[in-house]
């Protein structure tokens, strides 16, 4: 009989690499390593299926300041509509910057006013209660806010976030699973208008920051809302949604495309200002401010 010389400290070096390849998936290994970006793989792939440029992808998915953002997609558990203060957009010292507001860019805003027919007093309040007149637009990158979400099409990520936010989530796991699909579908179409959006303006995706919903500039359009009514109103051939007179006139496309017409009355104000952001207490305070710029 032949003998067997055993080594045993191999032995037990493979057990235990076999031990840990079982409990810790590489997924796992790789999120303690904090490497985010990680996180966008499978984000990336299904972007670059459906036609982006792969280079362009791989490349801006591999700068340092494109991150999965946990602070970000937390705030969804603990943001409340009903707890804003909508109070302070129809304060005197508010009311008087929007008229101030109203005659520095008067003629931007009867233009929108004459072409569309939208009352520029309701344009005004829109951006003051949306960012306080230009002051106030965000400042979470646009790019990771919509990547952390779309990436929760993956089953890995979502269970991650779970697991990260389980204990503060006022969401049951079956709920928890329900708002990640349906919300992960509407941020990778989101993300793709952006993209769309920021190639056509030649704009760097990852220099422009908005909400922690992914809403951006003066107006606080989301991305495909951008592709959609956004227009020049400065005439330089370009839409800068940082820029008053392009943010004007978009809303006042916006809102018309609605159903807003001169004459309107305060039933069908209602209704076409709740297109524009579905909070009850968004439209009265619109309807309100407008208001008092009389």
């Amino acid at each position: 009989m032949m003998s067997i010389k055993i080594n045993y400290s191999t032995i037990i070096v493979l057990l235990t690499g076999l031990l840990i390849s079982i409990t810790v998936p590489s997924f796992q290994s790789l999120a303690i390593a904090d490497n985010s970006r990680v996180y966008f793989e499978f984000l990336q792939q299904r972007l670059i299926i459906e036609g982006f440029d792969k280079g362009m992808i791989k490349d801006l998915y591999n700068r340092p300041e494109v991150y999965f953002d946990f602070k970000g997609v937390s705030r969804y558990f603990v943001h409340r509509e009903a707890k804003l203060n909508y109070d302070q957009f129809t304060s005197k010292s508010s009311i008087k910057n929007a008229k101030k507001y109203m005659r520095e860019y008067s003629t931007e805003l009867s233009r929108a006013e004459r072409v569309y027919g939208v009352d520029k007093k309701i344009i005004t309040a829109i951006i003051l209660v949306e960012t306080r007149l230009g002051k106030v637009m965000g400042n979470r990158s646009i790019l990771n806010t919509l990547s952390t979400l779309a990436s929760l099409l993956d089953l890995n990520i979502r269970e991650m976030v779970w697991n990260k936010n389980s204990k503060s989530c006022s969401l049951t796991r079956e709920e928890f699973n329900k708002w990640s699909k349906k919300k992960s579908k509407w941020a990778y179409s989101e993300l793709k208008a952006f993209f769309k959006y920021v190639n056509r303006e030649g704009i760097d995706p990852a220099c422009i920051y908005g909400s922690f919903a992914g809403a951006l500039g003066i107006a606080q359009f989301m991305p495909s809302s951008i592709l959609a009514f956004a227009k020049d109103g400065d005439g330089d051939g370009s839409i800068d949604f940082f820029n008053h007179a392009d943010a004007i006139i978009s809303i006042a496309t916006y809102l018309s495309h609605y159903g807003w017409h001169p004459g309107i009355d305060r039933k069908d104000a209602y209704k076409v200002i709740y297109h524009y952001n579905h909070s009850n207490y968004y439209v009265d305070t619109i309807l309100k401010t407008s208001e008092l710029l009389n």
